[in-house]
């Protein structure tokens, strides 16, 4: 493998009308020794045609074209072809600054894996995203980190997931291919797929580089986005997940911290949880009783029981307090609410 060689993975499916300024982003960047993946995921719209564009006028470029199988899948037939020593991710909607692989890439010398900051990008603002942390960390840091947050660190719920992204990351593909991590299906997990990427890979890892700075442009307007559409039996999948998750812990022998943040996480999913349940086309009361039965599930009747509520701001002291104490109605009141903040 050439150790100054980077892949490129760019999973595809039906994004033509922001795939250009992805894949400018990728064949401009300053750091040009890339080897460029389009996994072309069955797309039905003139993707697959952009993609073959772009590959006659870069030779960097190969386009691989595959039934639609999802997300995952199309990560792991790149993790398949990838020849050079590190990759990273890119999602087709989203895109870089142009000296973001330049700047980054130097901090992987003797680091498992760094981890560098995005902006979210909405149609009418763009907000940077911090991690609060900067510098060389343990691995078991990151990882426990990403399991879920302790104290303090559940003062701002909306930071549970800001370190989690498959993107915004340089991997080496010697850890990935040695111990056979691949991405897993969303269909059979309900979400959090990139966290079980990213919490596997780590088990493998001794240290990591983070940098605080914002390279990766998030996009937070395409209204294709899977998280704008209700998830049928999506309690079902989020227990399959934490089955998963405590799997994990247990098989690797994790310490009372990993437990205690992982009990943090499986409260905070209540949020995304519930505001999935908002789109969900069905009566009102229906909506109230499926929310019952997210608080009186196995996973969240028992954290719940051991979140202490003391490090939330008011307004989440509240809305976890109605978790906690089995209020549903009020609780969907907030998360219609949530949902109309989201919108914005």
């Amino acid at each position: 493998m050439d150790n100054n060689l980077i892949s490129v993975i760019i999973p595809v499916y039906n994004v033509s009308i922001y795939l250009r300024q992805c894949l400018d982003s990728i064949i401009n960047q300053t750091y040009t020794q890339l080897e460029i993946l389009l996994i072309n995921d069955g797309s039905t719209d003139d993707s697959l045609e952009i993609c073959q564009e772009y590959a006659l006028k870069d030779s960097r470029i190969s386009v691989i074209s595959q039934q639609n199988k999802g997300l995952a899948a199309a990560r792991n037939k790149g993790l398949a072809l990838a020849s050079a020593e590190y990759l990273m991710f890119v999602d087709s909607d989203d895109w870089l600054a142009l000296t973001t692989i330049e700047t980054v890439f130097p901090f992987v010398k003797g680091i498992d894996l760094v981890c560098f900051s995005f902006i979210k990008q909405y149609e009418d603002k763009a907000v940077n995203r911090s991690f609060g942390l900067n510098g060389k960390y343990e691995a078991a840091f990151l990882q426990r980190r990403i399991t879920g947050p302790l104290k303090e660190e559940l003062s701002d719920p909306s930071h549970l997931e800001t370190l989690v992204t498959a993107w915004g990351k340089i991997y080496k593909t010697a850890i990935i291919r040695e111990n056979s991590i691949s991405a897993k299906n969303i269909k059979d997990i309900g979400a959090w797929e990139d966290g079980l990427f990213n919490w596997e890979y780590l088990n493998y890892c001794k240290s990591v580089y983070i940098l605080d700075e914002p390279f990766y442009n998030y996009r937070k307007f395409n209204p294709t986005s899977m998280t704008s559409n209700y998830k049928v039996d999506f309690l079902n999948k989020t227990i399959h997940l934490f089955d998963l998750m405590t799997a994990n812990l247990d098989s690797n022998q994790k310490n009372e911290a990993f437990y205690e943040a992982f009990n943090n996480r499986i409260c905070l999913s209540v949020i995304g949880q519930g505001v999935i349940e908002t789109y969900n086309k069905s009566s009102l009361l229906n909506k109230i009783k499926n929310i019952k039965k997210i608080l009186n599930s196995r996973y969240h009747k028992t954290a719940f029981f051991h979140l202490s509520l003391k490090y939330f701001p008011l307004h989440w002291k509240l809305f976890f307090f109605f978790a906690k104490y089995n209020m549903p109605l009020p609780l969907f009141l907030m998360l219609m609410a949530i949902k109309k903040m989201i919108k914005k």
